[in-house]
């Protein structure tokens, strides 16, 4: 071996140690691959797939389409009326609320009860006629109506779509409506008609609290159904909210 190239190996030998990384990685990088720092002893064997994707194809698709059965549903709801006018109008409504206007992403359980769905479904039809008669009634007797009251409910669920379903179940039943809500607390505030009393107040608390926990059973997440073991009466909890 020459003395030329006795030294210049010892230059190599001796050359800064980022230096040849970053010689390794140019070289890698005109191969069309770019390797990190410590690469080598990974292998590639905890790393993720590239090109994963996060969502396939068809369930995107049955989340997009409950999305916007659901908003047509409650369409319906506040309309109060089932023609096909509002059924036509709520489609087109649905699908341009949804592909024009910016909406943050609203998460699904993935998971349906159809049994609890059918409960829930006629304890709705059963609340809105008695609470329809008794609002009548109101009109008749001589007897005056009681005062109303404006009530706090401490939810149970993390959901926006249950919270949802909650306020306009709890407003469609005549003598309620939703007149508040706080998202991040998970707080709904509805004005009850004739609560004057403790008992009137704890059966109007009830109530709502009973909307949630059908809701929770029939659509709510794993979440939410731990939520309703983990608080299975929240009137009877200590002041304050959560126990």
């Amino acid at each position: 071996m020459t003395p030329d190239r006795d030294q210049g190996q010892n230059r190599n030998q001796g050359q800064n140690p980022d230096r040849a990384q970053a010689r390794s990685q140019d070289q890698y990088r005109d191969q069309g691959q770019v390797r990190a720092p410590g690469q080598d002893r990974a292998q590639g064997t905890d790393r993720p797939p590239a090109n994963r994707p996060r969502m396939s194809k068809g369930r995107g698709f049955i989340q997009q389409l409950v999305l916007l059965v659901s908003l047509v549903l409650l369409w319906l709801m506040l309309w109060d009326s089932i023609t096909v006018v509002t059924v036509v109008s709520g489609i087109v409504l649905a699908f341009v609320v949804t592909r024009v206007f910016y909406l943050p992403p609203v998460v699904l359980s993935g998971r349906f009860n159809a049994w609890h769905a059918l409960v829930f479904g006629l304890w709705f039809l059963y609340s809105v006629l008695h609470a329809s008669i008794e609002v009548a009634w109101y009109a008749f007797r001589r007897k005056a109506v009681g005062a109303g009251s404006v009530i706090a409910c401490d939810l149970r669920t993390s959901s926006d779509l249950v919270l949802t379903l909650i306020a306009d179940t709890a407003s469609l039943i005549p003598g309620s409506i939703i007149i508040d809500s706080d998202r991040a607390m998970g707080m709904l505030y509805l004005h009850f008609l004739d609560c004057d009393s403790e008992e009137k107040l704890r059966k109007a608390k009830a109530q709502v609290y009973y909307i949630e926990e059908l809701l929770i059973r029939t659509l709510g997440s794993h979440r939410d159904l731990a939520a309703l073991q983990a608080r299975p009466d929240p009137l009877n909890e200590t002041e304050g909210g959560r126990s």
